[in-house]
């Protein structure tokens, strides 16, 4: 495993982060993350909608039975629209805190932003929360550059703690459709630069785009999936979640033929190619996976495996 650390966590951080977003019985749920532990994994990452708080619940009694609390990297996201303002922010903390069994979030990330709300009444909320022990550091999900430095800079101005998290979408596919309503993509030369040029961290979600860097034929049937699960619920004329109807574009047709080179070169998969690009930036930054058994976190772990020089990074982002 590797490890980084993050600005006012006295904790490191495992590069990859385990996402507990599609568990659902305890003894499957258990045995995944037991591996974790075996393999020197250590964070976390929890959210308030996430089975409607029975994600929270189940990870709450594996760490209690488990009794490692002390070992744990826990990152807990709430304030998801439309109950993405400062008053639900700590309603809904309190409820995860008691879900997870803990008093504590190591990480607290505001799940999505909301523009009619001033960022100084975010800032003061998750400032109060911090003050009371409930979080230990704090940043935001889906949030623009603007938005994120502006709070920085009130924070700053009124001696305040700054968001010291940013946890977009950061995958060597840039997101042509945004996966669900309001996310955003940190695969930008602005946003890239400000986050060198600062270190502020950087949390990636689907930084494997989904299975977009695979073969055609699997990626096919990847986005075939998707369409037919989520045609319940998507809106008429409304694009699935799939690789293909958020990734798909001439430039990242270029670069998964760059990954194909790379991994052929290299010895390895694409996807653990892809996997590598997001945690070999000049700032710290960790990747979300979402392992459902043992079998794929150890594909994903081969991602640690994978150098990357800093050439190859702008190569494979169409730099070079």
């Amino acid at each position: 495993m590797q490890y980084d650390s993050i600005d006012g966590l006295d904790k490191k951080i495992s590069k990859l982060i385990m996402g507990n977003d599609n568990q659902v019985y305890f003894d499957e749920a258990a045995k995944l993350w037991d591996h974790w532990i075996e393999v020197g994994g250590n964070a976390f990452d929890n959210a308030y909608v996430y089975g409607q708080g029975s994600m929270e619940k189940l990870f709450g009694d594996w760490h209690r039975k488990r009794n490692n609390l002390k070992e744990l990297v826990i990152i807990a996201k709430g304030a998801h629209t439309p109950l993405c303002d400062p008053k639900n922010l700590s309603n809904q903390l309190t409820e995860s805190l008691d879900r997870l069994q803990t008093e504590t979030a190591d990480i607290y990330i505001m799940h999505r932003d909301n523009l009619e709300i001033p960022v100084d009444e975010f800032v003061d909320v998750l400032n109060e929360e911090k003050n009371k022990g409930r979080i230990k550091i704090f940043g935001g999900s889906n949030w623009t550059l603007e938005r994120f430095n502006e709070a920085n800079e009130w924070a700053e101005e009124n001696n305040k703690t700054k968001l010291r998290i940013l946890n977009n979408n950061l995958a060597l596919c840039k997101m042509i459709n945004p996966l669900w309503d309001g996310c955003i993509s940190s695969n930008n030369d602005e946003i890239l630069e400000y986050l060198e040029q600062t270190k502020t961290a950087h949390l990636s979600w689907s930084s494997q785009g989904r299975g977009y860097f695979l073969s055609d034929d699997i990626t096919q049937k990847i986005e075939d999936k998707i369409t037919s699960d989520e045609s319940s619920w998507r809106k008429p004329g409304e694009h699935s979640s799939g690789p293909l109807s958020c990734f798909d574009s001439d430039e990242n047709r270029e670069r998964k033929k760059r990954v194909f080179e790379l991994a052929l070169k290299k010895g390895v998969e694409s996807q653990n190619i892809a996997g590598a690009w997001p945690i070999h930036m000049k700032f710290p930054s960790f990747a979300l996976i979402g392992p459902r058994v043992v079998e794929e976190l150890d594909s994903s772990l081969k991602n640690l495996e994978v150098e990357l020089t800093e050439e190859d990074v702008n190569w494979l982002n169409l730099k070079k």
